[in-house]
């Protein structure tokens, strides 16, 4: 799905050339810990019962991916 105008397209791609790497790198890890927090909010309206340690391993799965998530952390707690 793409919702942008092609012109729209061309003026973000300039405007992120124009940037410095460490500011395109700003705002990458910014978006990075947006998405993270909206995981994580998503992950406690749906196991509003679980606690944090619980809650940062669900997360870490999501992230990481299953199989290194439970090389780092353990196994995932089974919440229906």
């Amino acid at each position: 799905m793409n919702d942008t105008t092609n012109e729209a397209e061309a003026v973000r791609l300039r405007a992120l050339r124009a940037m410095s790497p460490t500011r395109r790198l700003t705002m990458a890890m910014g978006w990075s810990q947006s998405v993270r927090e909206l995981s994580r909010a998503g992950l406690r309206r749906q196991f509003p019962d679980v606690t944090e340690r619980e809650l940062h391993r669900m997360l870490a799965e999501r992230v990481l991916g299953a199989d290194l998530a439970f090389k780092a952390y353990g196994p995932l707690m089974s919440h229906g």
